[in-house]
């Protein structure tokens, strides 16, 4: 029941994110023939932070979302905060998080399949090791993919 609602309020917010920053669908969406995307879910820390990861493809032509959660802490009280991509360094992808319209933080990532692993830089300059690894989750590996 959670998923359902942080999916709702996740579509919610992303309705009024530019298109600047909106990750495009592939051009055959419409083909649901074979079973495509779906959430896939990782577990891990930020530093000594345990937290949950979400990658989700809906689709239904609104993109791609990656999100995180604090799982033992109430920061932000425990609800989803989302990522934009903004771009690759070198073989690792930076996502910065907005928490409030305000850039809180920067996530410089290799992220595969099974793991996440990299740095989180938060609005302090303070730099934390990012390690997840993926859970079970229902993701068709089918389908599009942000590997």
């Amino acid at each position: 029941m959670k998923k359902v609602i942080a999916l709702f309020l996740l579509c919610c917010v992303t309705i009024g994110v530019s298109a600047k920053h909106r990750v495009e669908p592939v051009a055959n969406f419409h083909h649901y023939a074979a079973v495509q995307g779906g959430t896939m879910e990782y577990v891990g820390k930020i530093g000594p932070y345990a937290v949950e990861f979400t990658y989700t493809n809906l689709h239904m032509g609104d993109g791609a979302h990656l999100m995180y959660r604090y799982t033992k802490i109430k920061v932000n009280k425990g609800e989803w905060i989302a990522l934009r991509y903004t771009g690759k360094k070198g073989k690792y992808q930076v996502w910065k998080e907005y928490i409030n319209g305000r850039s809180t933080g920067t996530f410089t990532i290799l992220w595969t399949k099974q793991t996440i692993t990299g740095s989180f830089v938060n609005a302090k300059g303070k730099k934390y090791d990012v390690r997840a690894t993926r859970g079970n989750d229902n993701w068709a590996d089918a389908g599009d993919s942000p590997f």
